[in-house]
């Protein structure tokens, strides 16, 4: 929640989007239509949908639309904005192209930026070696993500604290797609 807070501010929407966190996208499906009230339809002006693409991009793509469709009445697009009030929208992370999760979108922008190949190839090695001895990461790009932040930012080696003390270049091409969603709250 705290790296679309981040994400948020750094397209100049701090404090207009109010985040409604789930704990995974089964929580996300079981719960949203609840939260997607009929009163709460009517009185928001913009409402969307964030989650990971996890191991399938594109089939979570389809059942985030057939989900909101269901709620919404709505046929919705990845990434597009609807008209009408209110303005609705769904956006699968990373780029709803790529399996993964919002660590992945992190990690690639990170890790593609050419300051950070040294690094990146340590981080990689010790996962590697942790991985030959019988540690391997759940999720590899939370694992990464991990590492990195461990030494980057050890205070809280979680991807929202590491976002809000600016170890993530927002800048990066990675982030874009992402970030002209997220615009979308206001345009």
């Amino acid at each position: 929640m705290l790296f679309y807070a981040e994400s948020l501010e750094f397209v100049g929407l701090v404090g207009k989007v109010y985040i409604h966190p789930y704990k995974g996208v089964d929580e996300l499906k079981a719960g949203v239509g609840v939260f997607l009230s009929a009163e709460l339809l009517a009185e928001k002006t913009s409402i969307a949908v964030i989650v990971d693409a996890d191991s399938n991009a594109s089939g979570q793509i389809h059942s985030i639309s057939a989900l909101l469709k269901k709620i919404t009445g709505r046929e919705l697009e990845h990434g597009v904005w609807s008209h009408g009030q209110p303005k609705l929208g769904f956006f699968v992370v990373p780029d709803g192209k790529q399996k993964g999760e919002v660590e992945t979108l992190a990690w690639n922008a990170w890790a593609n930026d050419p300051s950070n190949q040294e690094s990146r190839a340590c981080i990689e090695k010790y996962l590697n070696c942790m991985e030959a001895n019988g540690h391997k990461a759940h999720s590899p790009d939370k694992g990464k993500i991990g590492a990195l932040l461990a030494v980057k930012y050890d205070e809280d080696p979680r991807l929202g604290p590491g976002a809000r003390h600016k170890v993530f270049d927002f800048t990066r091409p990675e982030f874009l797609p992402l970030l002209n969603f997220l615009r979308g709250f206001s345009e």
